[in-house]
């Protein structure tokens, strides 16, 4: 057993104790693939890999302040907002644990907290494949990697392409946080576009090229995207074509796990429902959303009645332009979506360009 699997093996336990939590609740957990690259990125690139940890002590902190609706909850969410923004700016040394930010919560919806982590470890993966020059054939082991994946197929997410039909259609929660909290959803979706501009920087073919893109990337995330909060979630391949069409089951992967987590904010923004009700819904969706049940090429239909409507912006579906030139979702000259755009996947991502006539292969 690695010093990192018992260091996380005693934060849980600690965090039990604290608590009073794993009761009930069978706890355990799955060490990454073991690799020679693992920890290359946080290794080379510092600074870009604890740029990451403000994400996850917003997610989990929004769950953990949401598990109690009273008279204060503006308030409470007001100071973890401030919170959030001093995380920014100062972001931890490690990521924090789920249970460690997010106790009560994760009592809740454990099965929901460790999918999210076994997710998260993919995510580290693949950034130190793509970052380690020792690792020349990477798209071999980065498929190596989400074959490990999915080899936990009831923690893994679906490797279909939904865009934003779950957290859109899947019940009337649908976009309850955003309506309540618009400024930290829309730094949680401003971080959504991090994680996959960060790939799209480690594409890059030396080390120098994607040290000076990585910059650029942390660059225009702190003076554009912070500043101007996306009103739509971004999709993977939207913001990383190269990683995309590299690890397209990867990209779909990612998108799931973004959506699942706005699913938990909204149904924790919601007043009304009972701990049980959504700690239910939580798994509902989590179940409906993992690779164990990849059978259904179908999306939740949208549910009718209720009032609910998906957004305009997430209804605008990807659209090819005459040129070849694609206009992502949510773009205000997409064309709105039909309902049988809900009921399949996405069109594939655009074909790759013509070959580099320098003769470099994407993937070495």
């Amino acid at each position: 057993m690695s010093v990192h699997v018992r260091r996380r093996a005693l934060a849980g336990a600690l965090t039990c104790l604290i608590t009073a939590g794993c009761v009930g609740t069978k706890q355990d957990d799955v060490y990454m693939l073991p690799a020679s690259y693992n920890f290359a990125f946080y290794d080379t690139y510092p600074t870009a890999a604890r740029s990451f940890y403000a994400a996850h002590f917003t997610h989990f902190g929004a769950y953990e302040t949401l598990m109690r609706h009273d008279d204060r909850t503006s308030e409470r969410m007001q100071a973890f907002e401030t919170a959030v923004r001093e995380t920014i700016a100062d972001p931890p040394r490690f990521e924090p644990a789920a249970d460690v930010i997010a106790p009560a919560w994760t009592r809740l919806a454990y099965p929901t907290a460790q999918s999210m982590h076994w997710t998260h470890e993919l995510h580290s993966q693949l950034y130190d494949i793509l970052t380690d020059d020792r690792v020349v054939a990477k798209r071999d082991a980065g498929e190596r990697a989400v074959a490990y994946y999915l080899s936990e197929p009831d923690a893994a997410f679906s490797t279909r392409g939904y865009g934003h039909r779950w957290m859109e259609g899947g019940g009337p929660w649908a976009g309850a946080f955003r309506r309540a909290y618009p400024t930290i959803n829309g730094v949680l979706w401003a971080y959504h576009w991090h994680h996959a501009a960060i790939y799209e920087a480690l594409m890059e073919p030396d080390a120098s090229a994607r040290a000076r893109a990585l910059d650029r990337v942390l660059a225009v995330f702190e003076d554009s995207v912070l500043a101007d909060l996306p009103e739509v979630m971004p999709l993977t391949a939207e913001v990383a074509p190269r990683f995309a069409r590299m690890f397209p089951a990867a990209a779909h992967i990612f998108d799931n796990l973004h959506m699942m987590h706005d699913v938990v904010n909204d149904v924790m923004a919601v007043p009304a429902y009972t701990m049980a009700e959504r700690g239910a819904e939580i798994e509902r969706l989590r179940r409906a959303m993992r690779y164990a049940d990849q059978t259904a090429v179908e999306a939740p239909p949208m549910p009718m009645g209720d009032g609910h409507a998906m957004s305009e912006a997430a209804m605008r579906v990807p659209t090819r332009l005459p040129s070849g030139a694609w206009l992502p979702q949510g773009h205000p000259g997409a064309r709105m979506g039909s309902m049988m755009d809900w009921l399949r996947p996405l069109p594939p991502p655009p074909a790759p360009p013509p070959a580099d006539p320098r003769g470099r292969e994407e993937d070495s």
